[in-house]
């Protein structure tokens, strides 16, 4: 005589529970999104103030390495000023 229990669990098997979600997600017709904040565009432009920079401090480099960097003493002046040194 074989007893079943009422209310059996069927064995679960994953690998067809996600194949699944991927069907029903398809049926819905859904696609990805990226969207980017605020802070995330922010840090990119800051990026490209780095190169601007970089590009800035190599061209000073080479001035005062042939030895042409001019030294502007009225804007250095004004800059110790307005910063209150």
């Amino acid at each position: 005589m074989r007893i079943e229990r009422p209310n059996s669990v069927q064995p679960v098997n994953p690998y067809r529970q996600q194949e699944q979600r991927q069907e029903g997600t398809r049926a819905y017709g859904k696609r990805d999104q990226l969207e980017i904040s605020s802070e995330a565009l922010e840090m990119q432009r800051d990026q490209e103030t780095e190169a601007e920079r970089a590009a800035r401090i190599e061209e000073l480099r080479e001035q005062v390495q042939a030895g042409t960097y001019q030294v502007d003493a009225k804007r250095v002046a004004e800059k110790i000023l307005r910063d209150g040194l």
